[in-house]
């Protein structure tokens, strides 16, 4: 499996693209990174754990929401209050949250979702697409397809290292 060479290829500039043969290799600068092909099998094997960390960034996410902008405290004092909202009525900015901040995260939530959802439906099609191919084949894989791979790539990388 050449995923450190992969990940070193990507981390110093290069990109994840199609190959004419199948698979994915990276690129820089027009050239093929000798030793970064990624062949349908190893596709497949990525994104079983790809899966994974999309679902666990998706809880994080929307956990994450709801810890920022936290809530008021016992009738709606400043005793308990948690968050942003704790924050700003510690600071006796307002008595209570404007609705801008709800809204706000839930915006951010939902954006943050349809990512999440764009990038679940390319690892379902690679999925589905690597489950077709007949063992010993290759399957020609799109330039989006390329993207979301690379990135969950990187992040498979970057919450093994953290």
């Amino acid at each position: 499996m050449p995923i450190p060479l992969v990940i070193t290829a990507l981390s110093a500039g290069g990109t994840l693209v199609p190959h004419a043969a199948g698979g994915f290799i990276v690129s820089t600068a027009g050239s093929y990174v000798a030793g970064t092909y990624i062949s349908t099998a190893a596709v497949a094997a990525y994104l079983a754990t790809g899966a994974g960390v999309l679902a666990t960034g998706a809880a994080v996410a929307t956990g994450a929401a709801s810890a920022v902008i936290g809530s008021a405290g016992i009738f709606g004092t400043t005793i308990g209050a948690t968050g942003l909202t704790g924050a700003l009525m510690s600071a006796g900015i307002i008595s209570s949250t404007p609705i801008w901040v709800p809204v706000a995260a839930a915006g951010t939530v939902l954006a943050g979702g349809g990512a999440l959802g764009y990038a679940a439906y390319h690892i379902y099609q690679m999925r589905k697409q690597a489950a077709a191919t007949p063992e010993g084949e290759e399957a020609q894989f799109t330039e989006n397809q390329a993207q979301v791979l690379q990135l969950l790539l990187l992040k498979i990388q970057k919450t093994k290292n953290a």
